[in-house]
């Protein structure tokens, strides 16, 4: 009850995003002060997409501290629902590998509280609320589990994504297994083609290296594909405004296996508050048969195992990813989760119209991909890799 007190003298307000900077002070120390950090809501990254990615539709709600002090609370981006008795949904773009809303840790729940409730007073009569990539063992989602119980918080989908954690020993830096004696065997192939040295670029340095691992990543499949951050000059200028704003704060750097000074394998490292982010990699294809990415992440594993600081790193991959999914064995359980705004039988309908349509999009890639002789576009060239991949360590 004292909760919902305290929610009731909080105040929102729906932003739109071309007027998040004024806010720009307010949200640096929400984050500072977050219960959950997701650095893909840091102001020096989130604003950046704000400003170049476009986002249609759009919204940020946030909640603050009644006036006259006006500190903010919680933040989270929104997508309104399109249709009457729709979904909202906390938006999630395909530059960011956490969903988590940003709330005040020492005010989270009458933060949240306040947060649904705008929720629900939005046009169109939202019936529920979707989260998506929110960690299994994090405070948020178990805040979220006490505040609104089984009845109206649903799991929508659920996944592992490879990581490597503190608390478990690492046995993908061990060359004496089969595996490490056979990257010790394609780092002597490559480096047959030239001299081989690795590199760490940060500070200054993340300029240049970022425009050569824009470079990289366009010459692969990626680039062929269109998805490659340099394929649009938005994303691109995204990247570089990103990196830059990370890199003056002493979060980003950018490793790279060169050979005779060129990079054949790179990686964007995001650090913050003991966790680091594998945000992209790249490697040339040129060389793909020596499986460059394979042993630049192997090389960049053991650096990070010699560290002697404790770390967690999140792989920030795909679910089943080819290739780190085999060099790092640890998981993080993600969750996408539905709540509900009516307790009663219309959020119950939203919630499972919702998993319908995300089993109907997985049944249509299934058929598209068996109408297609297996596989299409972007899936065949995941697959051709993989397969690359394996043949090179076989």
């Amino acid at each position: 009850m004292a909760e919902e007190t305290v929610a009731q003298a909080l105040e929102t307000e729906l932003i739109d995003v071309t007027d998040m900077a004024r806010l720009e002070g307010a949200w640096r120390d929400l984050y500072a002060r977050s219960l959950e950090r997701n650095i893909f809501l840091d102001p020096d990254f989130a604003l950046p997409a704000l400003a170049y990615l476009h986002p249609q539709e759009l919204k940020i709600l946030a909640v603050f501290d009644a006036a006259p002090e006006r500190r903010l609370l919680a933040l989270t981006p929104l997508a309104p629902p399109r249709l009457p008795c729709g979904l909202a949904r906390g938006y999630l773009h395909k530059q960011a590998a956490l969903g988590l809303p940003l709330l005040d840790r020492t005010l989270a729940a009458p933060a949240l509280a306040k947060l649904v409730d705008a929720v629900k007073t939005l046009p169109l009569a939202p019936s529920a609320l979707i989260f998506g990539d929110i960690p299994r063992a994090g405070p948020t989602f178990r805040l979220l589990g006490d505040m609104f119980g089984e009845d109206r918080l649903h799991l929508i989908s659920q996944y592992e994504r490879a990581a490597l954690l503190p608390t478990a020993p690492d046995a993908s830096v061990d060359r004496k297994t089969k595996a490490g004696k056979n990257a010790a065997r394609l780092f002597r192939r490559l480096a047959e083609h030239g001299a081989l040295s690795y590199r760490v670029a940060r500070n200054a340095d993340v300029g240049p290296a970022m425009a050569e691992f824009l470079a990289l990543e366009a010459r692969g499949w990626k680039g062929t594909s269109k998805t490659a951050l340099a394929s649009t000059p938005e994303r691109a200028r995204f990247a570089t405004s990103m990196a830059e704003n990370f890199a003056r704060a002493g979060k980003l750097r950018i490793e790279s296996l060169d050979l005779d000074g060129k990079p054949v394998a790179m990686g964007i490292m995001i650090e913050d508050a003991g966790t680091v982010y594998f945000w992209k990699t790249a490697y040339d294809e040129a060389y793909a048969a020596l499986s460059p990415g394979v042993l630049f992440v192997r090389e960049l594993t053991a650096r990070l195992a010699a560290g002697g600081t404790p770390l967690k790193i999140d792989s920030c991959a795909m679910p089943h990813h080819p290739m780190i999914d085999h060099l790092w064995p640890q998981r993080i359980a993600m969750l996408d989760l539905a709540l509900a705004l009516p307790a009663g039988r219309r959020g119950r309908m939203a919630v499972a119209a919702e998993r319908l349509r995300r089993r109907l999009r997985t049944a249509a890639k299934d058929l598209l991909r068996r109408s297609s002789g297996g596989t299409t576009g972007v899936e065949k060239t995941w697959v051709d890799k993989t397969l690359m991949i394996w043949r090179a360590r076989s």
